[in-house]
């Protein structure tokens, strides 16, 4: 897909996926973006079209992933590249993702070129577009793998062998792969892997996460007493805590400070309170690690897709409520390193969501977690299938995808005061074939 038709089609639709590095901290993200005519993703075509893009509020989670010191790879073809599109991303976060065919390897090199000087990173698709440009090959300083290909690595290996670059396997598949891929001297990964569970057989619940799911318990009966309620989330002082610093800041503006547990259950009304508390909950047992981080936030984004979803359509009559609590628990598994039957076992939900979870077959749910599952994997081609398959408009999917990433990105960046970290350095690596 050219640049020209990347501008075609507005609002601009993208989606962020993570970047892990070797021990499994957060790298950063990479911005997949694509339109009706894209299949696997979209090159953003010039500067003013990106600066609109990353204004976007679906880019608010990428923001927050700056302001912590995190890396944004966005990918950018030939005529991208001449427009100096790159520049509308922050030099000291901004990885450039050359791909694509090249006409002009002469003027490609010479933006290549000054990018890197202006403090950009360059990083280059293995194919027969850019990596073929010798000159250019050289100046990268992140090569990409495409490991979902089933092409052999050991070839991609071969090609890198011996010189001083980054390496980065996309598409990993789980977490067998991401091991093998790590041994052989891959640095960077990004795919589902990190959506598979880490079972650890011994592994058993905390004390603090028993007492999350017993506070789930008491928020989703029929008719939660505000009184018992409020005792429980008072008796919890990290809850209580950030409960009342949530209400009290400048985003609500109350005229007057809220004082008690009590007071704020009233003054957010039970509905709210319930997602507020659910999402809180979520991210308390994800605290431990980047990864389980990410899940946590991608938990919420799901939560609030699927309930979005279900509002616009009325799907099959599915309850909106009960599909953000599908969502908010589709990846509890991973997050608690548990196999999902056993974490089910603990949730206060119905019998058929509890199902779901566990992915058994036959789910009348599977469609909307398949949806789901195309838009973190920006895979444009089957969501615009899936998305006619159940009668639902594309641009409206795209609208609540964006809208579920704001508002999770949102939630923890209120959450989370972390002062940014300093911006990381890219290790080069040279490779070792196994």
């Amino acid at each position: 897909m050219n640049a020209q038709d990347a501008t075609s089609t507005t609002p601009f639709f993208f989606t962020k996926q993570a970047l892990f590095d070797v021990k499994r901290k957060l790298w950063g993200y990479e911005i997949q973006g694509g339109n009706d005519a894209c299949a696997t993703l979209t090159c953003f075509a010039d500067r003013e079209h990106v600066a609109d893009s990353l204004a976007s509020s679906s880019y608010m989670g990428v923001q927050h992933a700056v302001e912590r010191g995190k890396k944004v790879v966005a990918p950018f073809d030939e005529a991208g590249l001449l427009a100096k599109a790159p520049y509308a991303l922050p030099s000291q976060h901004g990885v450039v993702k050359a791909v694509g065919a090249v006409q002009s390897p002469e003027a490609v090199v010479a933006a290549a070129r000054q990018l890197r000087a202006d403090g950009y990173i360059l990083a280059l698709e293995d194919g027969p577009g850019m990596a073929a440009v010798p000159e250019l090959a050289r100046l990268a300083d992140v090569l990409c793998f495409d490991a979902g290909s089933g092409a052999d690595p050991r070839d991609f290996l071969d090609r890198a062998k011996g010189r001083e670059v980054i390496l980065l396997a996309s598409r990993v598949q789980g977490l067998e792969q991401f091991e093998a891929l790590k041994n052989a001297g891959f640095t960077l990964f990004q795919g589902r892997f990190f959506k598979e569970p880490e079972v650890v057989a011994e592994r058993k619940f905390t004390s603090h996460q028993m007492s999350r799911f017993n506070l789930m318990r008491l928020i989703e009966s029929e008719d939660p007493d505000v009184d018992a309620l409020a005792e429980a989330i008072s008796s919890d002082v990290s809850v209580s805590f950030r409960l009342l610093s949530y209400l009290n800041s400048a985003a609500f503006g109350f005229p007057q400070k809220i004082q008690s547990i009590r007071q704020a259950i009233m003054v957010l009304g039970s509905v709210k309170m319930r997602n507020w508390l659910r999402a809180v909950m979520l991210a308390d047992m994800s605290q431990h690690g980047d990864m389980p981080r990410e899940l946590a936030e991608l938990s919420l984004e799901r939560a609030r897709f699927l309930e979005l979803v279900a509002t616009r359509y009325d799907y099959w009559d599915f309850n909106p409520g009960s599909l953000f609590l599908l969502g908010l628990f589709s990846l509890l598994d991973a997050i608690l390193g548990m196999p999902m039957a056993k974490v089910t076992e603990l949730l206060p939900l119905e019998e058929k969501l509890k199902a779901a979870l566990r992915r058994e077959a036959q789910s009348e749910y599977e469609p909307l977690l398949e949806l789901v599952g195309c838009i973190e994997d920006a895979d444009w081609g089957r969501l615009e299938e899936l998305t006619q398959n159940l009668g639902f408009d594309l641009e409206t999917v795209k609208a609540c995808a964006s809208e579920a990433m704001a508002w999770s990105g949102a939630f923890f960046a209120t959450q989370n005061n972390v002062a940014p970290e300093p911006p990381a350095t890219p290790r080069r690596r040279e490779s070792r074939v196994p």
